[in-house]
């Protein structure tokens, strides 16, 4: 039985394991206005009902390497910015790839923008993994052939497998060793002694990586490769299956071995949740002091009640 790639499942679980880095990788010039400590959100339920309206029901079941990602503005801790991420691992022939972002735009605008009544901000991207140019769209352009000027051009950030340059990506970022894996791909030939060459020499890349945050990130990480280097040789296949049982580690998934390899869990996991909840209460006390209701205030910071109704005792007294 031939095995068939599945860039979906691949690029789907790279997108949940990495929401941060990928928005540090294409937006920085947002990045560093994001308020971390809150954490991310994201809205797959959302995009599902997005999809339904723009694909037939379908084929929006199978669109799943696609993602929107709420986080918040440092804008007095209340902006909200939508991140829509697309990858597209193939062209979309006679379609406008860029026309269908930009009915994601306006999608998330009318159910988003006015939402929480602070006019969120809305941006997008798309990552593009196959080869050639065909279909890599980086606007859409609306225009009437009577019309001298545009109607509308709308803009999206684009990342294209084939041509980025790897060097100009953070080697504290794990995408790189994803974006990596995914030239590697398309510079390889079909020959499965070329796959079984080039995902060994990956998996002994990514047996000691220590970029790596927590499980999910180093399970997407190997996911990603199982999923994008098939050997269809059965020969090989085993070859590589015996390898990897030699070689154990993160090769295996054994989460022990991982958490020994690459961090201690607990205490990162307590740190960031301390540090959260520090940066909560102090966005709550400048919205007490600013007037804000509590209820805006919950909303905002995800304090409980009780805890913003003490912050605002501890204030006046």
């Amino acid at each position: 039985m031939v095995k068939k790639h599945d860039f979906d499942a691949a690029w789907k679980s790279i997108l949940e394991a990495f929401e941060v880095e990928i928005v540090e990788l294409l937006f920085p010039e947002l990045f560093d206005k994001i308020v971390w400590e809150l954490g991310t959100e994201s809205l797959d339920n959302e995009l599902k009902e997005i999809q339904k309206e723009i694909f037939d029901k379908d084929r929006s079941e199978k669109i799943i390497s696609d993602k929107i990602i709420k986080v918040r503005l440092k804008d007095e801790g209340s902006k909200i910015l939508f991140i829509h991420v697309e990858v597209q691992s193939y062209s979309s022939g006679y379609e406008v790839f860029g026309e269908r972002m930009f009915r994601y735009f306006y999608r998330i605008w009318d159910k988003f923008r006015y939402k929480y009544e602070d006019n969120s901000e809305i941006v997008a991207a798309a990552i593009y993994t196959y080869k050639g140019d065909r279909g890599k769209d980086q606007r859409y352009v609306y225009k009437l052939p009577e019309m001298e000027k545009e109607i509308l051009i709308y803009n999206f950030k684009t990342i294209d497998v084939e041509k980025i340059r790897l060097e100009n990506i953070s080697e504290d970022n794990p995408l790189k060793l994803v974006f990596k894996m995914a030239k590697r791909l398309l510079e390889i030939g079909v020959a499965d002694e070329e796959i079984y060459k080039a995902k060994i020499a990956l998996a002994e890349e990514l047996k000691n990586y220590n970029k790596v945050k927590n499980d999910d990130q180093i399970k997407a990480l190997v996911d990603f490769l199982e999923y994008l280097f098939l050997i269809q040789d059965e020969v090989l296949d085993s070859k590589y299956e015996e390898y990897k049982k030699v070689m154990g580690g993160v090769l295996d998934m054994t989460i022990d071995d991982i958490r020994k390899i690459h961090y201690t869990q607990k205490g990162r996991e307590k740190g960031r949740e301390e540090g959260a909840n520090e940066r909560a209460i102090r966005i709550a006390k400048k919205m007490l002091r600013r007037g804000d209701s509590i209820e805006d205030i919950v909303d905002v910071t995800e304090l409980k009640r009780e805890q913003v109704e003490e912050l605002k005792k501890e204030l006046i007294n």
